[in-house]
């Protein structure tokens, strides 16, 4: 099974944490707007934005992406005890979870 996120939701994501970062900058860089903001957190305030926006486009466009929405399920059929219902493995003789036989 593989989870990996959308294309589309990923590249809206880092459109929006540009913009999120920008209309930061331009409320704190005016005179008006929130007063004097140190030197360390405008630097801060671009950093996340630029590993936010940084990681959504990687989600975007890359093959392997961070996981996080879509699953693609492996073509292996999986088994499950008939006793409790959680998923054994293929060679397994007896539940790890309640003991039961399996056949």
């Amino acid at each position: 099974m593989r989870i990996r996120p959308g294309r589309t939701r990923s590249l809206v994501g880092g459109v929006a944490a540009l913009l999120v970062m920008l209309v930061g900058l331009v409320m704190m860089s005016s005179t008006g707007g929130m007063g004097f903001v140190p030197a360390p957190f405008i630097l801060m305030w671009i950093v996340i934005g630029l590993l936010g926006a940084g990681v959504a486009f990687y989600n975007a466009f890359s093959r392997e992406g961070v996981p996080l929405y879509e699953v693609e399920m492996d073509d292996e059929e999986r088994r499950f005890c008939p006793q409790c219902g959680k998923p054994v493995e293929g060679d397994d003789r007896f539940c790890e979870h309640c003991g039961a036989r399996l056949r």
